[in-house]
């Protein structure tokens, strides 16, 4: 981890950047701040921050996309509010599934579709795999199978 104070030519104002490493991975993160950073308690943080800012720019991506947010059609406040509404409990429902039900989770997440090795943003799989087995339950009268996103031990 590092930090040094830079400075852009079309800028008035100091900037930081931070840069640092995962365990694991030679490709260095690099931000620029305008955050102060003096010790390097703060340097550490730097790169939570904008992990947290990423996270929240997904969640917006995704009820944009999954849930047709900026699909609302609506002439007055109230009726563009109980939609906004309905997509943020949908997103709440799912995020909660995945930290308090993570079996029943995963169990939907398989059934929706293969996943990569390393899954980037678990909502978009939930929400698809939530969508295949209310279809499998409606129209098939199927009951949701039991998969895992666990890996088998190589033998």
């Amino acid at each position: 981890m590092g930090w040094t104070k830079v400075r852009l030519p079309t800028r008035q104002q100091t900037l930081t950047m931070v840069v640092a490493r995962s365990p694991g991975n030679d490709t260095p993160f690099m931000v620029l701040t305008s955050v102060l950073v003096e010790p390097a308690d703060d340097a550490r943080r730097v790169p939570g921050y904008y992990m947290r800012r990423w996270e929240c720019e997904e969640g917006i991506r995704f009820l944009k996309s999954e849930v047709n947010l900026e699909r609302i059609r609506a002439f007055n406040w109230t009726a563009i509010c109980r939609p906004v509404l309905l997509c943020a409990l949908a997103m709440l429902y799912l995020s909660w599934m995945l930290e308090r039900k993570r079996d029943l989770a995963e169990r939907l997440i398989a059934l929706g579709q293969p996943l990569p090795e390393e899954a980037d943003f678990l909502l978009y799989r939930l929400l698809t795999g939530l969508m295949e087995a209310i279809s499998a339950r409606v129209y098939c009268g199927r009951a949701v199978p039991r998969l895992s996103l666990r890996k088998k031990p190589r033998v």
